[in-house]
């Protein structure tokens, strides 16, 4: 894919991936893709049962394929949502860079995290104490999500529009960082 037409965003699950991405696709006329409904619908069954009956590495050698298979496709601009955990691995990270004009590291507090994501629904890693396993991912994660962003945005006290846009101004005027 041309590389100036891939924006990927990443960051913890409940940091706004998904709802941001589907927007800033919408006004930038991109298509959007989720990696994570990618793999559901790959594999013919919710996040949370492969998680579940076929464990973590399988759904991350999908979530690979998936991310890979969305980044190569090259059809059309693209703005991708990407799984929390996507950053783990480094092929993901090199797919992502190589592949991607803005990688936007949506940054937000484990307490915001915590209240986003209070349903659980579909998030298998969140089973138990929430609020100290956000803080473990976030604190496992945080070197990766920076290693691959070209831009971080602070979520923190940001309405979904505010961040949205952040993301738009900073893609429009070509900036790597905040």
């Amino acid at each position: 894919m041309n590389a100036h037409h891939a924006i990927v965003l990443v960051g913890l699950m409940g940091s706004g991936k998904t709802t941001v991405g589907k927007r800033i696709a919408q006004e930038l006329g991109y298509s959007f893709a989720d990696s994570d409904d990618f793999v559901a619908s790959t594999a013919g069954k919710s996040v949370r049962d492969i998680f579940s009956q076929d464990g973590e590495a399988v759904f991350r050698a999908y979530e690979s394929d998936a991310i890979r298979s969305i980044l190569a496709d090259g059809n059309s601009p693209i703005v991708l949502a990407t799984g929390g955990g996507a950053v783990i691995s480094s092929e993901n990270r090199s797919v992502i860079s190589n592949h991607a004009s803005h990688v936007v590291w949506l940054d937000a507090s484990v307490d915001d995290l915590v209240v986003r994501t209070q349903s659980g629904a579909g998030r298998p890693l969140l089973d138990g104490d929430a609020s100290k396993t956000l803080q473990s991912l976030s604190d496992q994660r945080s070197a990766w999500y920076e290693e691959v962003a070209t831009l971080r945005i602070d979520t923190r006290g940001k309405s979904v529009t505010k961040v949205c846009s952040a993301v738009l101004e900073a893609v429009r005027a070509g900036a790597n960082h905040e």
